[in-house]
Formats: C-alpha cells, sequence, structure tokens
C-alpha cells in the first residue's frame, strides 16, 4: 500500500474535498471528523487501508449540506427576528410628496431665498425673477386700463350731441330745418353712442391685459406648495431660468411613505388598503404603519405585486432608507390556501 503522510500526520480527507470542491464553511467542516491515519505496525510511514476509507460516510456530508443551505433557500426573505409563520420583507422609504418646481416663462433668477436642507412652509418664498421690467409694463397697462376720464368725456359729448338732436328735431318739425341737417344730426348721437361703447370695450380689454400681466408677474416668484424640505436647488441666482427643468425641487417626509415592490402576489392578495403592519428601521423598534395603496396590476412574470405604506415622520428622517416590514403570520397563512 502506497504512503500518504509523514508519521503522526492526521489528513483531513472531507476537509479538503468540502473546501476545493463545495467551499463549505467552518461549520461544514466541524461537522464531519477527520481521519488519522495510524501508524504501520513496521516501519516509518503510515498506509491506508480499505478500513481506514470506510470511515467516511457520504450521508455525513450530505446532511452537512442540507443542514448549511436550508437557511439561504433561494428567493427567501430575510427573516431575521421572525416568529414561526412570519415574513421579514425589506421595503425603502420615499418621500409623500416631491415637487419639482419651474418658472413658466425665462428670465433671470434674481434671487434665491433659501437654500438645500431648508424647512419650508407652504407659500414660502424660494426664488424670484427679476421682475423689474414686467412690473413697469404692468404699471403702463394698468394706466390704460383706467379709462374713466375717456369714457366720461366720450358720455359728455354724447349728451350735447343728444342735446342739439332734440332742438334740431323741434326746427325741423316746423319746417324750418332741412331733412338733410335733421338726418346729420341724428347720426352725430349715433356716432357719439358707438364711441362711448368702443372706450368701455377698450376698457375691458385693457382691465384684462392687466391681470394677464399680473398673473406673469406673479409667477415670476416661486412659491412652495407644500411644507417640506429643500432637496435641490438646480439654477443658481443670475442664471437665466430654463423653462425645460425644474429650477428647484421640494419633498415632504412627514408623513414618508414605504414602498415593497417585490413582495409576493399571494401575500399581497391576503392585505388590503388601511391595514396597519409593524415596520422598523434595522435593530430598531417596531411600529405600526398603514397600507394606503395596492398597486393594482401585478408583474405575472415575477409574480410580485407592489404595495404602498404610509407613517409619521415627525423628525423628518431622511428618506431612501431601508426599512422591514413585517407579515404576521395569519396573512403568510391565508394567502398559501
Amino acid at each position: 500500500m502506497p504512503s500518504f503522510a509523514p508519521m503522526g500526520y492526521q489528513v483531513p480527507i472531507l476537509s479538503i474535498f468540502a473546501r476545493f470542491t463545495l467551499g463549505l464553511t467552518g461549520s461544514l467542516r466541524n461537522s464531519i471528523p477527520s481521519v488519522r491515519v495510524p501508524e504501520a505496525a513496521t516501519g516509518d510511514v503510515p498506509s491506508f487501508s480499505p478500513r481506514t476509507i470506510l470511515v467516511f460516510r457520504p450521508t455525513n456530508l450530505l446532511a452537512a449540506l442540507i443542514a448549511a443551505t436550508s437557511n439561504h433557500a433561494p428567493g427567501a426573505p430575510a427573516q431575521s427576528g421572525a416568529q414561526a409563520g412570519e415574513r421579514i420583507e425589506q421595503g425603502v422609504t420615499a418621500p409623500s410628496s416631491r415637487r419639482e418646481l419651474a418658472f413658466p416663462y425665462q428670465g433671470i433668477i434674481g434671487q434665491v431665498a433659501v437654500k438645500e436642507g431648508d424647512r419650508v412652509k407652504k407659500g414660502d418664498v424660494l426664488m424670484k425673477q427679476d421682475d423689474r421690467i414686467e412690473r413697469k409694463r404692468l404699471e403702463a397697462i394698468a394706466l390704460e386700463a383706467d379709462r374713466s376720464l375717456v369714457i366720461n368725456a366720450k358720455q359728455a359729448a354724447l349728451e350735447n350731441k343728444e342735446v342739439e338732436l332734440r332742438r334740431k328735431t323741434e326746427l325741423f318739425q316746423r319746417k324750418a330745418l332741412s331733412e338733410s341737417e335733421f338726418l346729420s344730426a341724428e347720426l352725430e348721437v349715433k356716432l357719439a353712442q358707438a364711441e362711448v361703447e368702443v372706450s368701455k370695450h377698450e376698457q375691458k380689454t385693457k382691465v384684462s391685459e392687466k391681470e394677464l400681466q399680473e398673473v406673469r408677474v406673479e409667477y415670476m416668484t416661486l412659491l412652495s406648495p407644500i411644507d417640506g424640505i429643500v432637496e435641490k436647488i438646480v439654477q443658481k441666482e443670475g442664471e437665466v431660468a430654463d423653462i425645460d427643468k425644474p429650477s428647484i425641487v421640494i419633498v415632504k417626509n412627514d408623513p414618508m411613505y414605504i414602498e415593497l415592490k417585490t413582495l409576493p402576489t399571494h401575500v399581497v392578495q391576503a392585505l388590503s388598503s388601511g391595514q396597519e403592519l409593524d415596520v422598523r428601521y434595522p435593530k430598531g423598534e417596531w411600529e405600526k404603519a398603514k397600507i394606503n395603496l395596492i398597486v393594482p396590476v401585478a408583474d405575472a412574470r415575477a409574480d410580485t405585486q407592489t404595495i404602498r405604506l404610509e407613517m409619521p415622520n415627525p423628525k423628518n428622517r431622511s428618506t431612501g432608507l431601508t426599512m422591514e416590514v413585517r407579515i404576521p403570520a395569519v396573512m403568510t397563512t391565508a394567502a398559501g390556501k
């Protein structure tokens, strides 16, 4: 029989086999005993015998493989801290509102009133364009819109024409005025009436122009539409506002959402909108969150469906973080039926 190792050396046959073929962990190697090669009765070099090799039992390796892989089945959810029958799923927090605000008209940004990370209230000024030219134009339009003096003058001229017509009507009835002069007086009254109406129409047009200009000037100031936090300032003071991209981004993290996008469809079918589930940050305390959306279309290919939970966030903790969501055992049991 050929020799394999010096005297007294232990040959961990199965450990070497596992190291080079399966890459098993230390716990696997500990579960399989090493084989000590006995020293030969004569000579200095030990040798294997058929009886020694029989010490290796394939069932030991199979049992170790099953034990090492049973807790890491492909596709199984993370179950750290879960009770029997429960599922612990991983979700990601998201703002309950995210607004990308842009100016509707091009113009030079004259003021940025906030900085990134600032908390803002609904109605707070965020940015302003340089509106000096537009405000002067508004003043001019406002003056033109005030046509009361013109209308009063036209109205006075009309009244004068009406008095003249009455006088000429009496003369015409007494045959003291020609028909052409009488008809001319009537026509002058009608023209004066038309001039009054034209002036009133022009006033309405100018008032509309004034209101339109007021809106334009108003839109040159960006106000926060929500209570939130300034996430990003895209355009800076002195730059020309690009109407095709946002100038500033505001997010609302209180309340916040928790999105689970890969929940198995059969589990989602056991849940309902408005239902409360336990959630927590990793290694944190369990809190309550309420389901506010079950996406009505599932992914048939992946057999998953998305749900969204809502929970208070009074400390305005950052979103985009991982949270654990506990699905009760009764839900997973019901879903499996």
